[in-house]
């Protein structure tokens, strides 16, 4: 230290702890403090229309809560997007909520009250809610049984002032496919089409659409997603709806009837799902056609084109011309090329690449299906889309050995496999299915997960440990890649698409149940 400098300030007292009568006394001494503010959050001013935090008899409530300020307007349009239930629910959570729910926006779906009630009891049930529920009709989902056995009751209901501004209906079939399918096919209710202006989202089954003629043109303006399940509509019915919706997002066809062909000329349109049933002697409604044919002409937001559940032997071709997002797509050869996908630089019958000039490098998720199959054939597919990044394999039966290392050497050493995620279902051990799992797990240098589905035996440790050896994880190509052995509990085969919502699910073949 220089002389010059001042010298340093005194150390400061040692801390100790003020104990007994000496601690009593400077509190004594110590001036009154203010008391402290309250921090509770119920002091916060309410916006305006949300009320005075007070109940139906004039008392405040104890533990006002920051929700309870919204607006009503606020707090019954999230009453409004809760389940059917959990709505009439909220009126038991404090008074301010107890008249929020009769004049909100009423989202009624009668599976939801009572998933098991009979026809009879369910339809006295929803005109009791509709009585005392003094709010508009946001969305009205009914089975659509109703239609059948108490057409005019469901034409009482919908031809309510309430449902004047109507957004989502949906008239709802049963799980079981071969439940309730004795009755003719009735036209929907005529009230069904007078929202057509409001309407975002409808799912219309089991009914027989009318003509669409210059007198009747149907127009959705601000229809998102449609769906046709155990519909009877002709071929010209079908793109006359599809035309007069130019906001669609997603189309849903199942188990429906009356056209040969699909064209799909839309600028909004992002998902296509699509069935081709069966309607031969033992259909219950003799109309001769199914579809046949997909035609996708112009498409610039498709990124999901999806074929599920097709019945055997009934295959349809599918056509892309004009969809430069697509992302998702199947490719089914259950019956030995009944399945046809034509993308122009490739075309595929089956899994046979039967045309080629340059791979499709849209495709990032694809789905394979097929009864028996061969690593020889993925790889050729694997040339077609080689920017794919998830692939789904659902086979019943694989090739009979499926060696790689001296059989295709060649074509692996020039192959640059992209994929990031393999899904391989109905995996039991066998030779042929190791065999077909090694390769990729000694190739895909960019894997991340690979995911083994099966019987119960996928769950056993002894299994799993005995699979890693067998399938060399050591030797893996990908040092990041995850291994998984699950048992199958799936209710879908390998398309999770069971609704209309699920239109927007960005991979539908991945399972989330």
């Amino acid at each position: 230290m220089d002389a010059t400098d001042p010298p340093p300030p005194p150390p400061p007292p040692p801390l100790t702890r003020k104990r007994g009568r000496e601690a009593r006394k400077s509190k004594e001494a110590a001036p009154p403090r203010e008391p402290r503010r309250a921090r509770s959050r119920s002091h916060v001013p309410p916006p305006p229309g949300a009320g005075d935090g007070r109940g139906e008899d004039g008392e405040e409530d104890v533990g006002f809560d920051l929700i309870s300020r919204l607006p009503d307007a606020v707090l019954g349009d999230i009453i409004s997007r809760l389940p059917t239930k959990d709505g009439g629910k909220t009126r038991a959570l404090s008074k301010r909520w107890r008249p929020v729910w009769r004049t909100a926006p009423l989202n009624l779906d009668a599976g939801d009250l009572a998933p098991d009630a009979n026809g009879a009891a369910l339809a006295v049930l929803v005109t009791q809610i509709l009585l005392v529920h003094a709010g508009p009709v946001r969305r009205f989902c009914i089975p659509a049984q109703q239609i059948h056995e108490r057409p005019a009751m469901v034409e009482g209901w919908l031809g309510s002032r309430r449902f004047k501004n109507l957004e989502e209906l949906e008239f709802t079939v049963p799980e079981d496919p071969f439940y309730g399918r004795s009755f003719l096919l009735l036209p929907p209710p005529p009230s069904t089409f007078r929202f057509s202006a409001t309407l975002r989202i409808a799912a219309i089954s089991q009914c027989s659409l009318p003509d669409c003629t210059a007198t009747l043109a149907l127009r959705f303006p601000q229809l998102r997603l449609l769906s046709l399940q155990e519909v009877i509509v002709s071929e010209h019915s079908l793109h006359s709806i599809i035309a007069g919706c130019p906001a669609l997002e997603g189309l849903l066809l199942k188990r429906s009837f009356g056209f040969r062909c699909l064209r799909i000329n839309s600028p909004t349109i992002r998902s296509v799902a699509f069935h081709s049933p069966c309607c031969g002697d033992h259909c219950v409604w003799k109309v001769g056609f199914h579809l046949e044919e997909v035609v996708i002409e112009d498409a610039p937001c498709l990124e999901r084109l999806i074929h599920i559940e097709r019945a055997m032997g009934l295959g349809v071709n599918v056509t892309v011309i004009a969809a430069p997002k697509l992302e998702a797509c199947v490719l089914d050869d259950l019956d030995d090329g009944y399945y046809r996908l034509d993308f122009g630089k490739v075309v595929f019958k089956g899994f046979a690449v039967i045309n080629y000039t340059t791979p499709v490098s849209s495709i990032k998720i694809l789905a394979l299906i097929r009864d028996n199959l061969r690593l020889d054939r993925v790889i050729e597919l694997m040339r077609c889309f080689q920017c794919l990044e998830k692939l789904y394999i659902t086979a019943s039966h694989y090739g009979a050995t499926n060696c790689w290392r001296r059989k295709h050497w060649r074509k692996h050493k020039s192959l640059d496999i992209c994929l990031k995620t393999l899904v391989l279902d109905n995996y039991r051990g066998l030779k042929s299915q190791i065999n077909f799992a090694t390769f990729f797990i000694r190739n895909a240098t960019k894997l991340e997960n690979m995911i083994f589905t099966g019987g119960r035996s996928n769950g056993n440790a002894y299994f799993i440990a005995r699979q890693q050896k067998l399938l060399e994880f050591e030797k893996r190509a990908s040092k990041t890649a995850h291994f998984h052995f699950t048992t199958k509990k799936c209710y879908y085969d390998w398309v999770h698409i069971k609704d209309v919502y699920d239109l927007s699910i960005a991979d539908p073949f991945e399972c989330t149940c």
